[in-house]
């Protein structure tokens, strides 16, 4: 799976990963450290292996996920 983010305002892509942990923690980090609005123009696309768009998640909603699930400075050794 390929995790990418864009930001819709510039139409450019952030960054691209390969697992969702690391790409919720970008976001997570960008929301604790901008505010909550910092996400407001982001959208998380999932490609699975063929290239294909499986799944996105934008704005509010990424905001959420990306502050339920655990990350890597999150998850003790």
């Amino acid at each position: 799976m390929i995790y990418a983010l864009w930001d819709t305002r510039a139409t450019n892509m952030i960054a691209e990963y390969d697992n969702e942990r690391d790409a919720l923690a970008l976001v997570l980090s960008g929301i604790e450290r901008n505010g909550p609005s910092d996400s407001d123009t982001l959208i998380l696309e999932v490609e699975n292996e063929a290239g294909n768009l499986i799944f996105t998640i934008s704005g509010d909603a990424l905001a959420a996920m990306a502050k339920e699930r655990p990350h890597p400075s999150r998850v003790a050794d």
